[in-house]
């Protein structure tokens, strides 16, 4: 009997494919489900390991911001005139306890990132602190002398203009600056419960549907198909459209939470970076736009860009003929595990192509056109135009909990899991032996959510 099939443990005599055998198996749901596109999100990270357990429904994790931090000009006072210093009150970003890097505020705020000897640019003049008085808490000064004493830091010096720090530099012979400060920031998502049944009824539930794996006849039960594949689509439009639950209860059932896992637009649009463009006019430039928000966020070298089918054929035809377009010796398919990465990403559905020194592998998301949801022309977004930039590769925990936390993969699934089992794909089957009815149950459970690390980095690029 071929790997991953089953023998049916009741009345059926002849061999049966199990749902939760197909359930983990590409090979063979494409033998069963012509509708089935394996090539999505889900199949895609499941099946290439971007997935991680977790054995609590929020699951956290931290990350480094910026290593160099700035200021915000509250107030200012100071004599204009060259050499003269000038006196900030600073506003700073303010440490989210909850979520995310925080905001901008004068009140609150008990530490700040300027120090006696930094040197800063203020406006386009270049200045260095030369004293700062921290005792009341979210009123904050520094006192700064310009570097050129021809120079009016004063007149320079305007409110609600940032201050960059870039160096420091102290005299001789005098001692070590104040300790600085950098704190990780939280982020966190939670897994949401996924649960289908599909329930024949009577002689039905003996009907069968014939199919042939690897050369030998096998047989499923009709409707088991459509119950599955929408178990599987159900996760793979979360991942992408859900938005994380906020006090969201059942009231039926004692009010017990209902949690929904933040998806990858949700993410962008509230952590990363927002682009939009001429719907039916992407163009190189625009290209040129998310190359530059990576630049600048510091993302990494190799990035996966989902896209709509609209935006997909746009962006093939910006870069026609300018770049090395995929299979070429200058992509790097390391990314898409060992071995012959190339054919694997191929298998996928991906393209690849070099630009700017970063590798992009694309991938046009048959789920970003999908009729009734995605492809609806009656819904006021604009999916099948949505494109999605995301780092592929791992990011430090500042913060690890164990022994297997140190990085984190940038994009994953993160599913339950204890000793007593695994919840990302469960199925099992009630019939008239426990239930005293005449019909047959199928049921479907999972418990995922997912992880999206980096998502400060990554770029949406949306129809304006």
């Amino acid at each position: 009997m071929p790997a991953g099939t089953t023998q049916i443990q009741s009345s059926y005599t002849s061999a049966y494919i199990s749902p939760e055998t197909f359930l983990n198996a590409r090979d063979i749901r494409r033998e069963i489900f012509d509708k089935y596109n394996e090539r999505n999100l889900l199949d895609m990270l499941w099946h290439s390991g971007y997935k991680m357990i977790t054995d609590r429904t929020r699951f956290n994790w931290f990350e480094h911001d910026f290593l160099y931090s700035y200021f915000q000009i509250a107030s200012s006072t100071g004599t204009p005139g060259a050499g003269n210093p000038v006196t900030i009150t600073v506003k700073v970003i303010t440490p989210a306890e909850t979520e995310g890097p925080g905001s901008w505020a004068v009140a609150a705020y008990t530490v700040s990132p300027g120090k006696k000897t930094d040197t800063v640019m203020v406006g386009d003049v270049r200045g260095w602190i030369s004293a700062t008085d921290k005792t009341t808490d979210g009123a904050h000064t520094y006192t700064i002398s310009p570097v050129d004493v021809n120079d009016d830091i004063v007149n320079a010096t305007v409110d609600d203009d940032y201050v960059a720090l870039f160096s420091n530099a102290k005299a001789d012979g005098t001692t070590q600056p104040e300790s600085m400060v950098r704190k990780p920031i939280l982020y966190y998502n939670t897994t949401q419960i996924f649960a289908n049944n599909y329930t024949s009824y009577g002689s039905e539930a003996a009907n069968k549907s014939e199919v042939v794996v690897k050369g030998k006849p096998y047989y499923y039960l009709q409707g088991v198909e459509d119950a599955s594949l929408k178990h599987m689509l159900d996760m793979e439009f979360a991942f992408i459209m859900g938005k994380r639950s906020d006090s969201l209860v059942d009231a039926s059932f004692n009010n017990e939470a209902v949690n929904t896992t933040g998806g990858l637009d949700w993410f962008i649009d509230t952590f990363g970076n927002n682009l939009t463009y001429t719907s039916g006019s992407f163009d190189y430039d625009d290209l040129e736009t998310i190359e530059k928000s990576l630049s600048a966020n510091r993302a990494a070298r190799h990035v996966l860009q989902l896209n709509g089918i609209d935006v997909n054929i746009e962006i093939d035809d910006a870069v026609k003929g300018k770049l090395d377009a995929g299979g070429s010796s200058a992509v790097d398919w390391s990314k898409f595990g060992d071995g012959d990465g190339a054919k694997r990403a191929i298998d996928w559905g991906i393209d690849g192509f070099r630009f700017s020194n970063r590798n992009y592998y694309k991938k046009e998301m048959e789920f970003l056109n999908y009729k009734p949801i995605t492809g609806n022309p009656t819904l006021s977004a604009s999916w099948p135009g949505y494109s999605y930039t995301i780092p592929l590769g791992t990011i430090k925990n500042p913060r690890p909990m164990g022994a297997y936390d140190e990085y984190f993969d940038t994009i994953s699934i993160r599913y339950k899991a204890n000793d007593r089992g695994a919840r990302f794909i469960e199925h099992w089957v009630r019939d008239h032996k426990i239930t005293n009815d005449d019909q047959i149950e199928f049921n479907y459970r999972s418990e995922a959510g997912l992880m999206f690390v980096g998502a400060s980095q990554a770029v949406s690029k949306k129809p304006a």
